[in-house]
């Protein structure tokens, strides 16, 4: 129904502030109800209880980087490596030994002051004191899967070499390149010389060429600890070792063809020397 004119007025005024009014009168419904829905957002915020995490430092989204580096940190104030130290519980570090390097040194003492011989003098002082720089810093580690080399600060202990990684020891360029770290799985075949002696040991492996590549060593480390880890965690060698038990002057001849042809010419009385001579006079441990 139209509305009555007002008094006074004309209908024609009447329908223009009928106009003016009207449009306000439907939209003030729905500003009621928006600010209704609004106000109910706001309450049930206020009232909804809070989320919180079980611990109070746990990150959030991006704040995950922050708290890993964070963790690294505090490993490294404890002298952890955070990559390393969770699996140095199977890591076994093979300690140095300067008894190659220390008996060439003395080699070279008898070579040049007392017999006067200056050029083998020198070669076997460089040898030897090249080798007791490196026995100082090279270290051999063995994981359940892997030997790898690496480097440790000179005369630091052991130890410290669980939380070095393998590019401490840079490129293998001299024996074929790649980082000096060989699964147990590519190895072919290890010899050790000499059982009993030990001076030199060598593998096989197909990890850095398909077709093999060697690896010749000076045992410039715990020789026995190195020939007891190899044999309980690398592959078989094609040679029947002995165990670390039964090291004498016999077993380190028996190791090389050259050797087996030596004890040919042996005497029986020479043959049980052999058996009864064992490790380096003076020097074994």
């Amino acid at each position: 129904p139209r509305s009555s004119p007002l008094p006074g007025r004309s209908p024609r005024h009447t329908n223009m502030i009928n106009a003016l009014v009207a449009p306000q009168a439907v939209r003030a419904p729905l500003a009621l109800r928006k600010s209704a829905k609004t106000g109910s957002k706001t309450r049930a915020a206020a009232v909804a209880p809070k989320i919180v995490t079980a611990s109070s430092n746990a990150p959030i989204g991006g704040d995950k980087k922050a708290a890993r580096g964070e963790e690294a940190s505090r490993l490294q104030a404890l002298g952890k490596n955070p990559i390393v130290n969770a699996a140095a519980g199977a890591m076994d570090v093979i300690p140095g030994d300067y008894r190659i390097g220390g008996v060439l040194l003395g080699v070279a003492t008898f070579l040049g002051p007392i017999c006067h011989l200056w050029t083998q003098f020198g070669i076997h002082g460089f040898l030897g004191a090249f080798l007791a720089f490196q026995a100082s810093r090279v270290r051999f580690r063995f994981s359940d899967t892997d030997l790898d080399v690496v480097f440790i600060e000179p005369g630091a202990d052991d130890s410290t070499a669980l939380d070095v990684d393998t590019e401490s020891s840079g490129d293998n360029k001299l024996q074929g390149g790649g980082a000096n770290k060989w699964s147990f799985d590519s190895v072919t075949n290890w010899e050790f010389w000499f059982p009993g002696f030990p001076v030199l040991v060598y593998y096989k492996e197909n990890q850095t060429r398909p077709e093999g590549q060697p690896h010749f060593f000076p045992i410039i480390m715990d020789g026995k600890k190195l020939y007891e880890t190899m044999l309980a965690k690398m592959p078989e060698s094609v040679n029947k070792k002995p165990p670390v038990s039964e090291w004498n002057l016999d077993t380190a001849f028996e190791s090389t063809a050259l050797g087996r042809k030596i004890k040919e010419s042996l005497s029986e009385e020479q043959l049980k020397q052999l058996k009864e001579t064992t490790g380096f006079p003076g020097l074994d441990k």
